[in-house]
Parts: structure tokens; sequence; C-alpha cells
């Protein structure tokens, strides 16, 4: 079982003592100080070796689980290679000023995101300037600031930014210690049986429900992957939500998609129904939201709902800052990820979408594990404790080593055209793995099951 630098590097244990689990190749293979190829193809490692024990409670015959650094480094900038009709997706936010790190008046540096329209419009009232403010303009004033100021003004307005802290500064931090103890996904089982499914022996996750109630990156792709598993995953949203188009495409595979109107008392109770028939239910928004629409996990609970419930947020599950809207750049700036990048007087996001990506892909894993025990079981994952884990192997890379190299690609036909998108990245001999939908755009489905 040649994984043991892979597990212990991203704090993941592969369960199999029998299994050949095999990974080939090292970092660097992106521009990073980090070994984020390692830790994400540990991800899929562990993804892959839940599935196959489930394959084989099923009464499947698995063998080797095989994945690569270069293929785990892939899967981190995933939405940026994918084309369609063979042209690259455009990306969203490129050049946006209120997307991006600035100093302040204290010489510290804070991270803004204005995402989305209504936070680049929130941040520009904030700052008392255009929403058609360009660099000079943005950064002149955010200088006007102190930089912990700014970054408890942003959290008033219910706005995105974080300062760029240093990995010791967040260790000290409240939200910081919150997340201190916390494993990569923390899981809680419950008391009670789980609700009836019986794996395949070759689409394990054949049969299996999961609603999807996410957006943006690190839930869709939890989401996805249990798709490639043989999941009937239904993605529903509110039609009034904002989208990343190359999210959509990216996360959209071998899903069904679907609105809700959560203010339309028929719909929510239509979707309750749905939630209630579920096996599993990922949801991707930040702590309480689903839960003034009675979409929790203690109320479903409560109703007598007894599946697998992941929940996936940018600061955690608890702590001052849970309730806190996130991106994948704020992760690494509040843990100090940025820092340890470029420097504290340079700081650099990572060349990729490591957090928000390795996040979906161990809250799969941990959603196949759960599935093999009887019990009904909460679990959660967060793109700080994602980086924390990452912070806590150390940046022992040299960027400029970067090996690259050709990712491995398959082609579909969707509605939007030809999608040349990655493969899923890893193989477990036994199991069929990859997605029998094309991705579909949002809303264009019906809410049932």
């Amino acid at each position: 079982m040649p994984f043991t630098r892979a597990a212990s590097t991203a704090g993941l244990a592969v369960a199999s003592t029998t299994r050949d689990v095999r990974l080939e190749g090292q970092d660097p293979v992106l521009a990073s100080r980090f070994e984020l190829g390692l830790i994400a193809a540990t991800a899929l490692l562990e993804l892959g070796d839940a599935a196959a024990d489930l394959a084989d409670a099923g009464g499947g015959a698995t063998g080797t689980v095989q994945t690569s650094v270069l293929q785990g480094a892939h899967r981190l900038i995933s939405f940026g290679l994918q084309k369609l009709n063979g042209q690259a997706v455009p990306r969203t936010n490129q050049g946006n000023p209120f997307v991006r790190a600035y100093q302040c008046a204290d010489d510290r540096w804070i991270y803004l995101h204005g995402g989305f329209d209504h936070l680049t419009v929130g941040l520009a009232t904030l700052l008392d300037v255009s929403a058609e403010a360009g660099l000079a303009e943005v950064g002149q004033a955010v200088k006007a600031w102190k930089s912990s100021d700014l970054e408890a003004a942003i959290a008033r307005e219910r706005l995105c930014g974080a300062l760029i802290r240093t990995p010791g500064e967040w260790r000290a931090h409240p939200q910081g210690q919150a997340l201190a103890e916390l494993p990569l996904v923390r899981r809680t089982q419950l008391a009670g049986d789980r609700i009836a499914w019986e794996p395949h022996p070759v689409q394990p996750l054949a049969g299996l429900r999961v609603l999807d109630l996410t957006r943006v990156l690190a839930g869709p792709t939890c989401g996805k992957y249990l798709a490639a598993l043989g999941a009937d995953v239904l993605h529903v949203r509110g039609s009034e939500l904002p989208s990343v188009p190359s999210f959509v495409l990216d996360t959209g595979l071998g899903k069904r998609q679907a609105w809700c109107d959560f203010n339309d008392p028929s719909e929510l109770a239509q979707l309750t129904e749905l939630a209630m028939r579920s096996h599993v239910i990922v949801t991707g928004y930040r702590p309480g939201v689903v839960d003034r629409f009675g979409l929790g996990s203690g109320q479903l609970r409560a109703n007598g709902w007894n599946g697998v419930y992941g929940s996936i947020s940018c600061y955690g599950p608890e702590g001052p800052w849970a309730n806190r809207a996130g991106w994948e750049q704020l992760a690494q700036a509040a843990t100090g990820m940025q820092s340890i990048e470029g420097g504290i007087s340079a700081p650099a996001v990572t060349p990729a979408a490591a957090t928000d990506y390795t996040t979906g892909l161990a809250m799969a894993g941990a959603v196949c594990r759960a599935l093999a025990t009887p019990n009904p079981t909460d679990l959660h994952g967060s793109l700080c404790q994602t980086a924390s884990w990452i912070l806590r192997q150390g940046a022992i890379c040299d960027p400029q080593a970067a090996s690259g190299g050709d990712p491995s690609m398959a082609e579909v036909q969707a509605e939007f055209g030809t999608l040349t998108h990655l493969d899923p990245g890893f193989t477990v001999e036994g199991l069929q793995i990859g997605w029998s939908r094309p991705p579909r755009p949002l809303g264009s489905g019906q809410m049932r099951w």
C-alpha cells in the first residue's frame, strides 16, 4: 500500500488494510509552496477506497484503487481546464477590482471578494466609491482604513472580505481556536437506524437519492463525485441566486437540476417532502441558512428523517465567524495560506481552488464512509478546516520546480454544446466510475425523485 506519505500529509486515513491503493508521482505539479496535488490525490484515494468498500459490501469484488499526484493537482483547477466547443470557458471576476488584495492604512493586507454583483455594490458603498471604480480608486479607499476595522465593517454589512493573517495569528484567533481540534470532516454518528439502502457491486451508489442544496464550488463538487459513483443527485436552488457559469458546467456533471422558490409554501413543502425521502442531503450555505426553511439536520431528524447529512461552509460549524459567508480566497487569507504562499508583505493566492475542491472531495469520501455504517450521521467540512489541514503539512515545495503535465480529459454532448472536461481522476478495479448525464442548465428539471 504505497500511499503512507500521502495519507499522513492530507490528514486522511485510507481505511483499507488489504486493498492495493496506489499513488504515483510527486509535487510540485502546480506552482505552489504546498503539496496541493498530493493532498487532493489522497482525497481521491480515500473516496475510491470508501466506494470500493461499499461495492464489496454489496457483493462486488474490487481491486486496486489508483490515482496520481498529477490527477489530484488537475482536480484543483478543474473549472479552468474545461472547454466548450473547443474554446476555454470564460472565467468570471478576472480583473474585478473588488476581488483582490489591498494594503490598508496599517500596511496590513485585506482580501475583498465582491464575487457577485450585490457583493460588489455592497463593498463599493462601504468604501464610498462607485461600483465601476478601478483598481487605483478602490486601493486608495481601502488605504484609508485600518485593516481590522475594515474587516469588522465588512462583516457587519454581511459582505465578504478577510484580513490576510499569518498561520500563528489564525491559531490564536477565536475562530481558529474553534476549529483547532476538528478533523478534515467532523463526523457525528447518531442513534437509530439509517434509512434503508443497499450498495451496488459495480456502481456503488446506484439507487442512492442525494439532495444537493449547494452552490458555487465545494458543495457542488461533493454532489458531482457522488453522481460519478452512481447516485441520483438532484441539485435544487432558488432561481434568484447568482451563479458562476464555469462552476455550474464543471460541477453539474451527472446531476439533475430544479428550481425551488423557498418562500413559496407549496414549493417548500414539496422540497421538504423530497428531503424526507433522501438518503443523503448535502448543503453548502452558512450555518443556519437552510434552517430558516426547516431543512436543517436537527429539524428534519425531529420529523423522523434518518439519513446522512453533510454540510459545508467557509469558516466552520462553530465559533464567532461560523455564520459569515466566504470564498476560497478568504479561507486562504484568514488562515494564513496566502501569507505563506507569497509572504506576509506580498501575499498570494495559491494557483488552484485548493480548499474548495479538496473540501468537496473529502466530503464525498466521508459520505461514503458514513453509508457503510448502520447509523444516521451528521458531517461537517469547511474551507477553513481544509486550509488548516494544508497548513499543518508545511510549505515544502519550490513553486519554480512545478512540473505541470497534461490533464486526462473526457468529452460529452450537452445542451450548451460539446463539453471537454476532466475525467473522475481515479480508478477502482471492478467499478464503473463516471457521469451518466451531461451538465444541464440550472432549473431545467423537476423537483422529484
